[in-house]
């Protein structure tokens, strides 16, 4: 029997990503140059992903490349958002290699596209919401 606690989410306890929200206090100023540019393109990310420049699915992935970069405990509940939507999209071919796939392939995908870039939203606005939050400049 299944309760809101023990619910999964993509491979990840929701009860544990919630739990992990508890490290927004405790965001450090930047230890040096590198993180703190990691955490200034995290956050221009978020910025573009928010306003549609960027979709969710290619954002994602450039967010897990900084995931490690920028500073925080590795179960962040906010950088983990992008994980799962990273994780489940994995099958799809982001844009930059989309040239090497036959040229039918990314137009029978875009309805899996689609479908993908609406789910993708609805998992990780708010991280976005939230790593803008800590990250921006004060």
């Amino acid at each position: 029997m299944e309760n809101e606690s023990s619910t999964k989410t993509f491979g990840y306890s929701q009860n544990r990503m919630a739990n992990s929200n508890n490290v927004l206090h405790s965001d450090a100023p930047a230890l040096n140059e590198s993180q703190a540019q990691a955490r200034e393109s995290l956050v221009l990310l978020c910025r573009q992903m928010l306003s549609g420049e960027l979709s969710f699915f290619e954002g994602a992935i450039q967010v897990c490349g900084l995931r490690f970069k920028i500073g925080v405990p590795e179960f962040d509940s906010d950088p983990l958002a992008f994980v799962a939507v990273e994780s489940e999209a994995d099958h799809l071919p982001p844009r930059q290699v989309q040239h090497r796939w036959s040229k039918t392939a990314p137009q029978r995908l875009q309805p899996e596209f689609e479908q993908t870039e609406v789910w993708a939203k609805g998992v990780a606005e708010e991280a976005c919401h939230n790593l803008i939050r800590r990250f921006s400049p004060q």
